[in-house]
């Protein structure tokens, strides 16, 4: 089961403007998706998130702090509680680097923000998009009950 990026959005309980917000970008996604054609670039190789492997994510620390649980804490989301935060956190801890962090908290605030960087074809921006992809699945499997 693969999750949506922005399904992250419905985890904390993101305001419906948000939400349109979010759901333009994903069919902006997916009708990139299925005309990518590679980046062709020769950009020299970044930290990108690997792949959660088959790891129990029970054994994995459900909280943390750290940039992105604080964002997420900040940003009067509905669903948005210390624990919440801190488990969205610990998702982030696994899968971005610290710099990916710092990155993504400006995507609580601005969540258009997000359509942009995607809808922009730089290799930068491919490898983010790949890395906050795995964030949100992430995310949502150890988050959902919680």
């Amino acid at each position: 089961m693969t999750a949506h990026p922005f399904k992250l959005a419905r985890l904390v309980g993101c305001p419906r403007a948000c939400g349109r917000a979010m759901q333009a970008a994903a069919a902006a996604f997916a009708m990139l998706a299925l005309s990518a054609c590679g980046s062709g670039g020769s950009a020299p190789a970044a930290r990108t998130a690997s792949p959660v492997a088959p790891v129990e994510l029970a054994s994995v620390p459900r909280f943390a702090q750290g940039p992105v649980g604080t964002a997420c804490t900040i940003h009067n989301r509905k669903r948005a509680n210390a624990q919440r935060c801190g488990c969205i956190q610990a998702a982030a801890d696994l899968t971005l680097s610290q710099s990916q962090q710092q990155r993504a908290v400006r995507f609580f605030a601005e969540p258009e923000l997000l359509q942009q960087m995607k809808l922009s074809d730089t290799p930068a921006n491919e490898r983010f998009w790949d890395a906050w992809a795995q964030f949100a699945e992430t995310a949502e499997l150890m988050c959902r009950d919680v």
